[in-house]
């Protein structure tokens, strides 16, 4: 059963989702999954990796679906890269075939995305659009990359402890085992109104957006952070849940109070998830005691561990359906919803799972009752800012290459909105933070460009290496 099967239920009548420009019922979406299949067919695309740069929720969703159900490989990918996150990625996934939106909030992803594949050579089909709607061909000749020899795959991307990108492959057999845990996460039922504002360029994206489609319930999917518009959506809609991560629950609190306080009695079930949950959560919002505040825990590779109910403290329940354990402080996990390797990177699966195929989370927990852990720590030093992964390697590597630099040390720091953002302590001549700022700018995405920036005439060292925890004092 390919993907459409599995979400495209046409007795399900409301809608299924509704973006800025409108609702789509499941009508509307499988006529554009088979207008998309007959354009594809041509193309032969089984065992083909094809890159979607489509934040058209409208273009992006058909185009999954019709990509799986020819065989292909899907490869979402971020509106939030820029020119050096694409380079990397694109590198490092071979596709075979490329959509993109031609520009959107200011970049030019076709010129990026057109430079990448003038340098890599190979062979490679790219079809752009102002739109998403009427696509525009172009061919790049060279060698042909090898075809993907299971088909049905997923590749999602996420960054790499040092700061090189990593493909998480997916197979299609993991979503019934991942809707099953996100409806209960959220409680899922046909008659819901979901907001879900999350990036749905992720694995978990995909099947939270696709399982509330499937349950019969109606997705409100905003396409950009426009607080009054998305305000507006949510009253016309009526949405009585929410998917999304804390920063952003917390900026649509604020604005909603004030413009339309209705939009917060109507909800009853605030699910969240993709950042470091601060104690107390839920009394940080006065007009939402109605409502369970749920955040569930879980990492790309493994799907969802666990959950907790923030209105009883920290603590987070292992879902009955996974496995754990902890060694030296650190979790370790089997679940149903396990990605199946590291793109064109043997060695790195094989360092991520002991030898008993236990995952590394790379978090360090506290058991505190049988299957009740407590989260305390991160292993890496990855920053989890408003939900998206920052490599404090990669924004180093970027401000290093700065004439006048001399050393460059991220790290990140707590935030009272985004959970945590980004510092810069830099040692350089003659330079000053607007310069650093804008020498980032198009280079890396706009939320890894550091929040704050300190000067320094020399880092910390200890016992041979930068004190971070010294240069965190200083903040």
């Amino acid at each position: 059963m390919n993907l459409e099967e599995k979400v495209i239920d046409l007795t399900h009548t409301r809608p299924a989702i509704t973006t800025f420009k409108g609702s789509s019922t499941r009508q509307d979406i499988l006529k554009k999954v088979q207008s998309y299949v007959a354009f594809l067919d041509s193309l032969e695309i089984e065992g083909k990796r094809v890159g979607l740069l489509v934040p058209e929720i409208e273009a992006y969703l058909p185009l999954i679906l019709a990509i799986n159900k020819l065989g292909g490989t899907v490869m979402p990918l971020n509106p939030q890269f820029r020119k050096e996150d694409l380079k990397s990625i694109l590198t490092l996934l071979d596709p075979h075939i490329i959509f993109t939106v031609s520009h959107y909030n200011g970049f030019n992803f076709k010129e990026a995305i057109e430079e990448s594949l003038k340098a890599t050579g190979k062979a490679t089909l790219l079809y752009t659009s102002e739109t998403c709607s009427e696509w525009e061909k172009q061919i790049y000749e060279g060698p042909s990359s090898p075809l993907e020899g299971q088909v049905n795959n997923f590749i999602c991307c996420s960054s790499g402890s040092t700061g090189t990108p990593k493909g998480l492959v997916f197979n299609l057999s993991i979503f019934d085992y991942s809707y099953h845990l996100i409806s209960r996460f959220t409680r899922l039922k046909a008659e819901d109104t979901v907001l879900f504002y999350t990036s749905t360029s992720t694995v978990f994206g995909i099947k939270s957006m696709t399982n509330i489609i499937k349950t019969g319930a109606h997705a409100v999917i905003p396409t950009s952070f426009d607080l009054p518009a998305i305000i507006k959506m949510m009253q016309e809609t009526k949405c009585n849940k929410v998917i999304t991560t804390p920063s952003v629950l917390k900026a649509i609190y604020t604005f909603a109070k004030h413009l339309a306080p209705e939009v917060l009695k109507n909800l009853e079930w605030i699910a969240l998830t993709g950042e470091k949950m601060p104690q107390g959560f839920p009394n940080q919002f006065p007009l939402l005691t109605h409502c369970s505040f749920i955040s569930q825990y879980g990492v790309s590779e493994t799907g969802a561990i666990a959950e907790s109910d923030l209105r009883q403290g920290e603590a987070h329940i292992v879902y009955d359906e996974n496995d754990f354990k902890v060694v030296d402080g650190e979790l370790l996990v089997k679940t149903g919803a396990l990605f199946t390797e590291y793109f064109h990177n043997p060695a790195q699966t094989k360092a991520a799972f002991d030898d008993e195929g236990w995952y590394y989370t790379g978090d360090l927990v506290e058991v505190m009752a049988p299957r009740t852990l407590k989260i305390v720590g991160r292993k890496k030093d990855m920053i989890k800012k408003g939900g998206q992964q920052v490599n404090p390697s990669e924004i180093e590597k970027v401000i290093a290459s700065l004439e006048g630099v001399k050393n460059v040390v991220i790290v990140g720091a707590p935030h009272a909105i985004y959970g945590e953002h980004v510092v810069a302590f830099v040692v350089a001549k003659g330079l000053k933070s607007a310069d650093i700022r804008s020498y980032c700018k198009g280079k890396i995405s706009a939320y890894k460009i550091p929040d704050q920036i300190v000067f320094l005439d020399e880092l910390p060292i200890r016992q041979g290496k930068v004190d971070k925890l010294k240069l965190k004092t200083l903040i």
